[in-house]
């Protein structure tokens, strides 16, 4: 009995890894255009915390998947712009007892990327919209609402952003 035993989870072990065989880890990003310049990122709304919440997390999600490696603008092969156009609210639910005032909002954030190669001056990516939305509950507070959710819509943003980045090919 102990036989099978063994035999049954070599015959998995094998299953296992030949399944595997396929996957790649890693990008499929050119490896000369990994290095990256990341600015501050313009914000063109009336929230000024927007623009430096949405950079940090950016720069975050860039470090923590860790296919681009943030340089100096001299440096960096890869450089990028992005500028937050607009940071609006749209009511979902009211609360029974006050219909005139919402309890929560859907936050959006709607940015603009563009992606140069500082060394060849192609654009790969040029003024393509990238947005992000969340939920914010206000608590009949509505400024209060929209200081806790930046931070979170700013963080689906940057996953956004990095999924467009990750997207490039070498022309």
């Amino acid at each position: 009995m102990k036989s099978y035993n063994l035999f049954a989870a070599f015959i998995a072990c094998v299953a296992l890894l030949t399944g595997c065989a396929g996957y790649q880890r890693g990008s499929a990003v050119a490896r000369e255009l990994r290095t990256i310049h990341i600015p501050a990122f313009e914000n063109h709304t009336e929230y000024p915390m927007v623009g430096a919440s949405a950079t940090q997390q950016f720069l975050d999600a860039v470090i923590e998947d860790g296919t681009f490696t943030p340089m100096s603008f001299e440096t960096a092969r890869l450089r990028t712009q992005v500028i937050i156009k607009s940071c609006s609210t749209d009511s979902v639910r009211y609360d029974r007892d006050n219909l005139i005032v919402p309890d929560e909002y859907y936050l959006t954030l709607t940015a603009e990327l563009y992606i140069f190669d500082a060394k060849t001056g192609e654009t790969y990516v040029d003024g393509k919209k990238v947005i992000a939305t969340d939920t914010m509950l206000t608590r009949n507070h509505y400024q209060t609402g929209i200081n806790d959710a930046i931070p979170r819509v700013a963080r689906r943003l940057a996953r956004n952003l990095l999924d467009e980045l990750q997207s490039i090919e070498q022309k």
